[in-house]
């Protein structure tokens, strides 16, 4: 598809991912900053774990204890399950990557179809048994959502080029202390090649403040491992067609490595369970395992219906 072939929606994306004509790499030595920082940060961690038991970070980890710390604790307790919200992101984001190698006109109830049968019919996938189980109606809304989202995809979003090096589901180890400390990432959609390249996170709902904090840990971790920073990060919410941009920084950097460290170190202490996990009430207390026995977070839900706590 050339240019004058794309629609509006598709053209301005498409010019927001190109790559400006003044845009110059960040230096060397902005890399070797940024670690060192990382590593001088979380130097209390040094021996606390090991190779055989590490500590492990991810996005979710950071996420929910810079929320909760309750919540992060109790969350980790509970055995994960499947959710028709859960699986439905789990199958866009299969149908993307099917797009990417697709042969011959795309048809997206076609990529749908395929994205679905190859997580149901994988006994590896831990979905299939959640899709095996769905009632008829409910898997026909479900793939009525995934197909809403796929086609939103296909309408606005370019035709990615053999030559932009697109990859879905691109994952990054980094480690640290003889790999007792490990950082993982798991990225929607990377466009280009190292040093250049554009971090997608793709998105069914509404992107939230949250997510620019999740690019931001995708960048650091891409950066110390490749030893080159990414060029530009964007969440792309499927539902509005929108794609919120953040070109990469050291600054960008150095605040990936201070929520990073200050998160990595929560983890930790209540990992070891050298203190107690504090109670910060949010949205998460919506779905708090322990929310009915949590003043705190019962207040909070009051506060959100619009209640007013002097009656309670």
């Amino acid at each position: 598809m050339q240019e004058d072939d794309l629609n509006p929606i598709q053209f301005e994306v498409l010019s927001t991912l190109r790559v400006p004509e003044d845009w110059r790499p960040l230096d060397p030595g902005v890399v070797a900053a940024v670690e060192s920082l990382l590593v001088e940060t979380l130097a209390p961690l040094r021996g606390r774990f090991t190779a055989e038991n590490p500590l492990r970070i991810n996005k979710n980890g950071l996420s929910t204890v810079h929320g909760c710390e309750k919540f992060h604790v109790e969350q980790k307790r509970q055995p994960f399950a499947w959710n028709v919200n859960t699986v439905r992101g789990t199958i866009v984001h299969k149908a993307v990557e099917l797009l990417l190698n697709w042969r011959g006109p795309v048809t997206p109830a076609d990529v749908v179809d395929e994205a679905i049968a190859s997580i149901a019919d994988n006994p590896r996938e831990s979905a299939s048994d959640f899709l095996d189980q769905l009632p008829a109606a409910q898997m026909a809304e479900l793939r009525g959502a995934v197909m809403s989202a796929v086609t939103n995809f296909v309408d606005c979003f370019p035709p990615l080029k053999r030559q932009w090096r697109p990859l879905v589901e691109y994952s990054v180890l980094y480690d640290l202390f003889d790999k007792s400390v490990q950082f993982n990432t798991r990225m929607d959609l990377v466009i280009g090649q190292p040093g250049r390249r554009v971090l997608i996170d793709l998105k069914t709902g509404r992107v939230t403040p949250t997510h620019r904090d999740d690019l931001r840990y995708y960048a650091l971790i891409e950066t110390l491992r490749t030893r080159q920073a990414p060029r530009l990060l964007a969440s792309y919410s499927l539902d509005s067609a929108r794609l919120d941009e953040e070109e990469v920084s050291e600054g960008v950097l150095q605040a990936a490595v201070r929520r990073t460290a200050a998160g990595a170190i929560a983890i930790a202490e209540l990992q070891l369970k050298s203190r107690e996990p504090r109670v910060r009430p949010g949205m998460q207390c919506r779905w708090c395992p322990v929310a009915g026995e949590c003043a705190e977070g019962q207040r909070h839900l009051r506060e959100m219906a619009g209640g007013d706590d002097d009656e309670a």
